[in-house]
């Protein structure tokens, strides 16, 4: 009898480490690069002791021997504090190939279903960087009917459509459809083309409780792709309605809904319905790094920092940045079309103003 083939085991679309060629690498000091998020895998009861998982892989080039390990999980080590107290250790069943990276399944894992976690290590001559890996067990791979079944919550918007797990507050679902709602206002006023676009590509917002559900959510990740959907996650613990309305106050956990719904409004229907456009948030991007007004996080793919760019912009326009500052002058709405008046006008392009973002979600007397 045939095993199922290997690609069944490697979950299709799940390795957040991808290769990205930038410029030729140079001989200055450079640690090899892993993505700040994970590398998952699947292992099933069919999956045999000694059969190949997956490699692991930098982001970007590096032509210094590199040497890879792993590491038993520590809970807080890992900059996403993706790793918790009490979780299973990967390196006691699977192993790493010290020169190619490959991952081998070692032993029958004991806990299954269960979540395994460690870290993968890569060290050059000039450090070492490391990347969160789990290893999930199942008794067999998850079937297609089956991937969206932990999506109990659905809100339709006139452009995005949002699934919620069941564990995740209904408000904070509630709120997030509105911030979408309010982003997309402008442009249903006018011509209507990104949420055209943006529904056309089947453009979804899927909220999970936490972090730990979204990494180990196999059953939809595994089949996202044949669902025809373009998809983007956010986390009810990331969802601070308050933040955003009051300016960003001190002492209060950042709200990541307008950057995660940015992201997928740009990606689902702003560079389609806007090509020309894309190029000049290419170019402002490219530009806004060379002169330090935006630095990218470490580790982001070249590729991604006009998706970035676009969504810390828009979170300066909104009031969410105003304690901050660049060469002196704070991040307010006020003084960004003086930093960058680039970005300025593709936003007011684009989005309502903060008035009338504010007045969309109820906000006048915080204003």
């Amino acid at each position: 009898m045939m095993r199922p083939a290997l690609q069944q085991k490697v979950l299709p679309g799940l390795i957040a480490i991808a290769t990205v060629v930038l410029a030729p690498y140079s001989s200055r000091a450079e640690k090899p690069i892993l993505t700040d998020e994970f590398e998952r895998f699947l292992v099933t009861r069919a999956t045999e002791v000694g059969e190949p998982l997956g490699t692991a892989e930098l982001i970007f080039p590096n032509s210094k021997k590199i040497t890879w390990s792993l590491v038993p999980p520590v809970p807080g080590g890992d900059r996403r504090r993706y790793l918790r107290e009490g979780q299973l250790d990967a390196t006691e069943i699977v192993s790493i190939d010290a020169v190619s990276g490959e991952i081998r399944l070692k032993a029958t894992p004991a806990t299954n279903p269960g979540h395994y976690y460690a870290e993968i290590r890569a060290t050059n001559e000039d450090g070492f960087m490391e990347a969160v890996l789990i290893i999930i067990a199942l008794p067999e791979t998850p079937r297609a009917e089956n991937a969206l079944d932990m999506f109990t919550q659905r809100i339709e918007t006139p452009g995005l459509t949002f699934w919620a797990t069941e564990s995740v507050d209904k408000e904070k679902v509630e709120y997030a459809a509105g911030i979408a709602t309010a982003l997309l206002m402008k442009d249903q006023a006018g011509s209507g083309i990104i949420t055209e676009h943006v529904k056309r590509r089947k453009a979804v917002m899927t909220i999970f409780k936490t972090f730990e559900e979204r990494n180990t959510a196999v059953e939809f990740y595994m089949h996202r792709r044949s669902l025809g959907i373009r998809s983007q996650d956010l986390e009810d613990e990331e969802i601070i309605p308050d933040y955003l309305r009051l300016g960003g106050p001190e002492g209060l956990r950042r709200d990541a809904s307008v950057e995660e719904i940015t992201h997928l409004i740009h990606r689902g229907g702003i560079m389609s319905a806007y090509p020309e456009l894309q190029k000049r948030i290419e170019k402002a991007a490219y530009a806004a790094v060379d002169r330090g007004f935006y630095r990218p996080q470490d580790g982001l793919p070249y590729e991604d920092y006009p998706d970035e760019y676009l969504a810390y912009g828009l979170d300066i326009f909104y009031g969410a940045h105003r304690r901050h500052d660049f060469e002196g002058t704070l991040l307010t709405p006020e003084n960004l079309e003086s930093l960058d008046p680039e970005l300025h006008e593709i936003l007011s392009f684009l989005f309502p103003t903060r008035a009338e973002f504010f007045r969309a979600m109820g906000w006048e007397d915080d204003f």
